[in-house]
């Protein structure tokens, strides 16, 4: 698969995600606190981690990457 249609998909991944969390911090100050800590959170951290090594930029989340 090509890098860009690589992004793309990538991309549009991370915008279903990103509209997951969203609805889930619908509602009360918790919610919205809480939204992005779950599943969810994780993968959007995930798939961003993936677009910056896409770029040659690498990622620093939680010192996961470090070498």
């Amino acid at each position: 698969m090509r890098r860009s249609e690589l992004e793309k998909r990538i991309n549009a991944a991370l915008s279903s995600v990103i509209k997951e969390i969203s609805g889930n911090a619908v509602g009360s100050h918790y919610a919205r606190g809480l939204a992005s800590e779950g599943y969810a959170g994780g993968y959007r951290d995930a798939l961003n981690d993936v677009l910056l090594l896409l770029s040659d930029v690498p990622p620093n989340t939680r010192g996961y990457w470090r070498t």
